[in-house]
């Protein structure tokens, strides 16, 4: 029986020209997973990180693969808990990096405690 989970990766190692003195050294993203468990949820997730990647960022093949690595891996409600948005949340250091792993922990929280501020 399969179960699903919400897998948090991050990223680095990418190249990104962003024309400011903070260079962009990583990213973060969650995939909802559907696997038998947390291990083979994080090789899917890592999996089609990579693919979405490489079709959308990476096409030119100037931006370099990235090392992905799991920050978090949690059990996830289909009728509970929201879906994550599966965007890219780009970081140029600890801090901001810290600020997009919260909201992206918040972002797939049960609806029923949207409003709570923890």
């Amino acid at each position: 029986m399969s179960t699903l989970f919400d897998v948090i990766v991050c990223g680095t190692d990418i190249f990104i020209e962003n024309h400011t003195e903070s260079v962009i050294t990583g990213f973060l993203t969650c995939r909802r997973i559907d696997a038998q468990d947390a291990e083979q949820a994080a090789v899917h997730a890592c999996h089609q990180i990579l693919i979405h990647w490489n079709q959308s960022y990476n096409s030119d093949r100037k931006l370099g693969v990235p090392k992905l690595h799991v920050e978090l891996i949690q059990n996830a409600r289909r009728w509970i808990n929201r879906a994550p948005t599966q965007e890219y949340y780009f970081y140029d250091s600890a801090e901001r990096k810290r600020e997009h792993f919260q909201q992206l922990c918040r972002s797939t929280r049960p609806w029923y405690r949207l409003n709570q501020s923890n």
